[in-house]
């Protein structure tokens, strides 16, 4: 069935959004040739489901299926990166998804949409990861029966983490003393810029805090920061360093993901830097408002998304001195190796960045 058929079966699509998905599936064979993974248009057809209206195949190359599955339907619970884009109406990269055959596959997942900004449908390359699968599995039992037969090793790996809880406990104190500091002087400073610059690095200060305090109290090897336990941290240290007369609550969402200490810091800088400029721009009107952080874990990309019902602004028009976004634009760019998305309107912004583990 042709592309121009299948649309006639989502609900409430204009002549417009058809035109729009045409345009798109006319180009799915190219991408599907040139990196040589299958390329899948879906459109939400209602009640957590999402039809495939067209699929190509590379010409030449891997197929992670035995036939065309134009037709058939898509559900959350099997490929979550397919509704989490069309809910949020961002990229999600690199989440893990199970296809119509059973077969483990990876997604990127890009919206397509109208010229008023609505989530038409999404666009999906997929790659199949069965054998990925396979050898990951060998590599952990591998590692698993060396640490079970060196037990030397594990009395060494034993006297290093008491050495290592100290450190991080010392650079936590030092850190929190900074904030400390910082606190105090915007306490006494009767120029209101200045006192929003001190809250704001008071801020930067203590989400690097918190990632030494869950090592310190980590009942691991303090290799890795979860990163739920991270952003909860974060939730609360931003939440008491809320503007006076605002009331913004913060939900923490998502996937748990064990970080490396270096990823988690700047993990933690953008998701401080994101939020803050929430409390600070989204809700000029009112006084309290809503802002929620996603964590989208993927096999090697995750996903990190805050939101907002504030406002919003024109991102093409963002302020290029903003220290605040500097940082995010360096951090992501430079140390996460990601990228970052913006989407905004009156309804509220979504800015989501993506990085792979160290």
């Amino acid at each position: 069935m042709s592309l121009s058929e299948m649309l006639k079966a989502v609900p409430e699509l204009s002549e417009e959004d058809a035109a729009v998905l045409l345009r798109v599936g006319s180009q799915m064979q190219y991408m599907a040739d040139l990196s040589n993974t299958d390329i899948f248009l879906d459109c939400p057809i209602g009640n957590g489901k999402s039809l495939v209206v067209a699929h190509a195949q590379p010409a030449s190359g891997t197929t992670a299926y035995e036939h065309d599955v134009t037709g058939e339907i898509a559900t959350a619970e099997k490929e979550p990166a397919v509704f989490t884009a069309i809910a949020e109406g961002m990229p999600i990269c690199d989440i893990k998804a199970e296809t119509q055959e059973g077969r483990p596959v990876r997604q990127n997942v890009c919206p397509v949409k109208s010229e008023d900004g609505r989530v038409l449908g999404v666009l999906i390359r997929e790659k199949d990861i069965s054998e990925e699968l396979i050898r990951s599995e060998k590599y952990e039992q591998l590692a698993k029966r060396f640490a079970q037969d060196d037990p030397m090793l594990r009395s060494d790996d034993l006297n290093g983490s008491i050495e290592l809880r100290e450190v991080h406990h010392r650079i936590k104190n030092n850190l929190q003393l900074v904030a400390s500091i910082l606190n105090l002087q915007a306490r006494t400073v009767t120029d209101e810029e200045m006192r929003d610059i001190l809250k704001e690095n008071v801020g930067r200060v203590q989400s690097i805090a918190s990632i030494h305090d869950i090592l310190t109290h980590s009942s691991e090897d303090m290799k890795a920061v979860d990163s739920l336990v991270l952003m909860e941290r974060l939730r609360s240290n931003l939440t008491a360093l809320m503007p006076a007369g605002r009331s913004v609550a913060i939900t923490v969402e998502g996937d748990s993901i064990l970080l490396p200490p270096d990823t988690a810091s700047s993990v933690a800088l953008v998701t401080t830097e994101l939020v803050t400029n929430a409390y600070r721009h989204a809700f000029p009107e009112k006084k309290s408002g809503n802002v929620t952080i996603t964590v989208c874990q993927g096999s090697l990309i995750h996903t990190i998304i805050v939101s907002d019902n504030g406002c919003g602004f024109d991102p093409t028009k963002a302020r290029e001195g903003s220290l605040g976004l500097s940082i995010v634009k360096a951090t992501v760019q430079d140390k996460l190796k990601g990228k970052l998305h913006i989407v905004s309107s009156p309804e509220g912004t979504k800015v989501s960045f993506d990085f792979k583990l160290a």
